[in-house]
């Protein structure tokens, strides 16, 4: 067969060929003495506008059968071994957590990778793969269209460790490099419903029983004595037909530090908390292993020290009336991790009548009011978008401000065209203003008011250096605000950090991570211990795990498949064996008219 074959069209060279050697160019007379010095049989004509009988010789066969052989070659000749066209592979692999639960001695992932291995061996000659895997950011592991050996290769590195997510993404990337033609989807749910007739959806999940931790947190807070102790909490759930005795472990390293045995109902959920010693590292809660391992284990690192330093510049009387303590003890009762400090300047969130001069100060002011009043009950125009305002909902209040007052800022809270409350943001340093007179006004005895307090103090805890959260699960966003590692650091300089980890795993990479005020890193899919370091210097440290009831839930994996409406596309097939011998043909072809032709004109020859 040919997979060109208008390339046959070529074949009008032959009769062209023929017409050259049919028509000579006549021969001028010449007179010579004698012939018997002369050649006679030997007669090269050369081509022209008379016709001659056709001659045979070495060079109207090179060219007869050279420009047939190029014809053929053009139009592309296959043998029987490539009688149909290679086609491109696309393959969509399924990384939820799911897919590496292990049952009857094999792991989904496991058959997945076999499944795969054995498609791409069954391909033709010179077809393509292209291996899409799915996750919160569809990644590809092998491709676009990358050759058969590449992909299986490639394929080793499918390592399904994502929490529940839409496979729909995964699924658009592959059908655009497929061009909506076939793709086939490995996964461990088979819903056939659920995908369109272009893809072959082919199911590898088993039904198992598993139980799962699916929530973890580890806490500084105050204990019955008032003391600060860390804490952590964990909900183990049972997502199978039957009870079982759960023993649950806290270690630190090699150490036990606390166990738990108990029966758990079949479908049903505990909560278990757990008192750590102080100065405690990462700790690992761990379950006994069972059909799914990722969700047997988390790791806990300690929680950061984001203290927040409080201080007021108020008169007393202000203070009193706004039911925060002389000393804003009732603030710091308020607030987790709060410390009152005597200075302004030592002060991270500071209550004054105007802002204060600390560069490193947020200022909640509350300004000096005129004589004039205007008293408010609602309903108030709330800005919701801003985060200050979550939970409050200032039914019942009494606001009185002074109407003359103009607050600088982005109006928050206002009544009619009168802001009474606004924000200012000034570079890295936020302000807050308040129009209110707290002898007249009921916001600061409604619950709005220690809302609002916690909110204004978190906002600006979520400011301070350091990392937001040392503990993440998988897929969640590391965030890491710069301190005094940058001390020294000449101005404009590009600012580098590295993340190193998983931290004691074969897989451990290294990552430079630029800094601008926030440092950011997505994509943490791996569950372990994460380094995170600014000129060899580690800066932060924190612990990635998998909670996520979703995928632990193993009842509904169902092994089946469904065929594609749709084949794999097609692929113009590689260049053929055959076409390289017709132009090594051709070539040898040129090459003997060439000789041959050389040959007769550089003998001596007559004409008559």
């Amino acid at each position: 067969m040919f997979t060109h074959p208008l390339g046959l069209l070529a074949l009008l060279a032959v009769p062209l060929v023929v017409g050259l050697h049919l028509y000579r160019r006549r021969l001028e007379p010449r007179l010579v003495s004698a012939l018997f010095l002369w050649q006679s049989e030997e007669h090269v004509p050369l081509a022209g506008r008379k016709r001659e009988p056709l001659r045979s010789s070495v060079s109207f066969w090179c060219e007869v059968l050279a420009a047939a052989l190029l014809a053929l070659v053009l139009a592309g000749p296959r043998g029987a071994c490539a009688a149909t066209r290679a086609e491109h592979l696309v393959v969509v692999l399924d990384a939820s957590a799911s897919m590496g639960a292990t049952g009857e001695g094999a792991s989904t992932r496991t058959r997945a990778v076999e499944l795969v291995r054995e498609r791409i061996a069954g391909l033709r000659r010179g077809s393509r793969v292209t291996i899409v895997q799915s996750g919160p950011r569809p990644s590809l592991l092998a491709g676009p269209a990358a050759f058969p050996a590449e992909a299986e290769a490639a394929v080793e590195g499918y390592r399904p460790l994502a929490a529940s997510h839409d496979l729909f993404p995964a699924l658009a990337l592959a059908l655009q490099f497929s061009g909506d033609e076939r793709v086939t989807l490995v996964t461990d749910h088979h819903e056939p419903e659920r995908w369109p007739p272009s893809v072959e959806l082919v199911s590898l999940g088993q039904p198992l029983d598993n139980w799962g931790l699916t929530h973890a947190a580890r806490t500084r807070e105050r204990g019955p004595d008032g003391a600060a102790e860390e804490r952590v909490f964990v909900t183990l759930t049972s997502f199978a037909g039957a009870p079982r005795t759960c023993l649950l472990r806290v270690l630190a390293g090699e150490r036990e530090l606390a166990r738990r045995e108990e029966p758990l109902a079949a479908r049903a959920r505990a909560h278990f908390a757990f008192s750590l010693p102080e100065g405690c590292g990462p700790v690992e809660v761990r379950l006994e292993p069972d059909g799914l391992t990722l969700d047997d284990a988390v790791l806990l690192a300690p929680p950061p020290r984001r203290t927040l330093a409080v201080a007021s510049e108020l008169p007393t009387e202000v203070l009193e009336a706004l039911g925060l303590g002389a000393d804003l003890a009732r603030l710091a009762a308020l607030v987790e991790h709060a410390l009152v400090v005597p200075a302004s300047s030592a002060a991270h969130l500071v209550l004054a009548r105007a802002p204060a001069a600390a560069p490193q100060a947020w200022t909640l002011v509350l300004p000096e009011l005129g004589a004039e009043r205007s008293d408010f009950v609602g309903p108030f125009l709330a800005e919701r978008a801003s985060e200050l305002l979550d939970g409050l909902t200032l039914e019942g209040a009494v606001w009185s401000a002074d109407p003359a007052l103009v607050l600088p800022g982005t109006p928050l809270v206002s009544a009619g065209n009168l802001p009474l409350f606004s924000e200012e943001r000034r570079g890295a340093r936020t302000d807050w203003h308040l129009d209110l007179d707290p002898a007249r006004s009921s916001l600061q005895r409604s619950p709005d008011w220690p809302i609002l307090l916690v909110n204004l103090a978190e906002r600006r805890r979520a400011a301070l250096p350091g990392p937001l959260r040392t503990n993440l699960g998988v897929g969640e966003r590391l965030v890491y605000r710069p301190g005094e590692e940058l001390a020294g650091v000449p101005r404009g300089e590009r600012l580098e950090y590295e993340l190193e980890g998983p931290l004691d795993t074969p897989r451990n990479t290294k990552r430079v991570v630029p800094a601008l005020e926030e440092v950011v890193v997505d994509g943490l899919e791996e569950p372990g211990a994460y380094r995170l370091s600014f000129r060899g210097r580690s800066v932060a440290e924190v612990a990635v795990h998998f909670a996520d009831g979703a995928e632990s839930d193993l009842s509904t994996a169902l092994p089946g498949r469904r065929a594609a409406e749709r084949a794999s596309a097609g692929l113009e097939a590689e260049f053929s064996p055959l076409e390289l011998i017709g132009l090594v043909l051709v070539l040898a072809l040129l090459a003997l008219d060439w000789w041959s032709l050389s040959r007769a004109v550089g003998a001596p020859r007559g004409s008559t």
